[in-house]
């Protein structure tokens, strides 16, 4: 599974971040002043509405507590008020990094210039930028120098008055190989997720199942070799763990490779695992990577995809006209996406 940060992405996110900061500065906008209090500063920029609202009105796609929506006239930063303190920071900051990806000449051009206009990487850099003006670089290095796991995670967490979000992007940032840095709360859901290296975003709220964190959702510790899911019951590449509950959450640390703390150097499973099914109408096997049907509970076939619910449907998406013989037939009378059936 691939689709996160590479190296080149990481290197071209930190190139980025000075630039949203010199920009901010060169618009008079004091950074300290930004760190201090990011809602006061943010409401009163111009061009941008600002608000705060119930946790139930926030939608979207972005893993925090706060929405940006561009297409309003001026374009609108909605927050949760019933988020707590640094959260509520660090939100605030995440979405005015998306304005600043908009509206910020200096960093809207280097994005444009990206061959998908910096969609890739946007999530990823604007957790960044947010991490950036809430934990200094030297606090995060005395803190994390001899690597990152779950504890020093905590320690950067009680050391500074960033959010327990910030300290997680702040800590991946110094991952020595691909994984994360997750904020889960006890009922095993994760509430955010930083990522390093080439690894699939964490969808938010997806449930993580693997065995050896369960000491740690039970108010403990934990370490060992297992999965993360990325949502819907995929799960991703063997990595090593440590995990560390604090209160109501638990810091997670997942790594492929070199973790900080003492591991047995065995070989990981580096294969993902998918929903593995069988397709009556397209009759063949599949893996799918998407969450399995709420009311079959079978997966959806990528080829045709429908599920079992209706077999009658299922047939007919699956169903393929033969550029030959003209005639519609099962997805089953071809190889793969032929478009000319078998029989010729």
């Amino acid at each position: 599974m691939t689709g996160g940060i590479t190296d080149s992405r990481r290197h071209l996110i930190d190139h980025i971040v000075p630039v949203i900061l010199d920009h901010l500065h060169s618009t008079g906008i004091d950074l300290h002043e930004l760190a201090a209090d990011p809602a006061t500063v943010v409401a009163a920029v111009e061009g941008l509405a600002f608000d705060w609202v119930s946790t139930d009105t926030i939608g979207g796609t972005c893993s925090v507590a706060a929405l940006y929506s561009a297409t309003e006239n001026p374009p609108r930063i909605s927050v949760a008020l019933d988020a707590s303190p640094g959260r509520r920071a660090f939100s605030v900051l995440h979405e005015f990094g998306h304005h600043l990806c908009r509206t910020a000449d200096e960093v809207s051009d280097i994005l444009f210039e990206l061959p998908d206009a910096g969609a890739g990487i946007e999530e990823d850099l604007v957790d960044a930028f947010a991490a950036a003006v809430l934990l200094p670089h030297d606090k995060v290095r005395d803190v994390l120098n001899h690597g990152v796991d779950a504890a020093s995670v905590l320690r950067l967490w009680r050391a500074t008055s960033a959010s327990r979000e910030a300290c997680c992007v702040a800590a991946a940032a110094l991952l020595p190989a691909p994984g994360y840095v997750m904020l889960l709360r006890r009922d095993g859901r994760c509430q955010f997720a930083a990522r390093h290296g080439d690894v699939y975003p964490v969808a938010r709220n997806s449930r993580q199942n693997a065995i050896k964190l369960r000491p740690a959702l039970r108010g403990g510790t934990a370490r060992g070799v297992d999965r993360p899911e990325v949502g819907s019951g995929v799960a991703t590449a063997q990595m090593h763990l440590d995990a560390c509950a604090d209160g109501e959450y638990i810091i997670v640390v997942w790594v492929t490779d070199s973790p900080a703390w003492d591991a047995l150097p065995i070989s990981l499973d580096s294969a993902p695992v998918g929903h593995e099914g069988y397709c009556e109408s397209c009759a063949k096997e599949f893996t799918a990577w998407r969450a399995r049907c709420q009311k079959c509970t079978d997966p959806f076939c990528p080829t045709c995809g429908t599920c079992q619910c209706d077999p009658v449907e299922a047939s007919r998406l699956a169903q393929r006209k033969c550029e030959r013989c003209y005639l519609l037939l099962p997805a089953s009378a071809f190889v793969d996406d032929a478009t000319v059936c078998n029989e010729h």
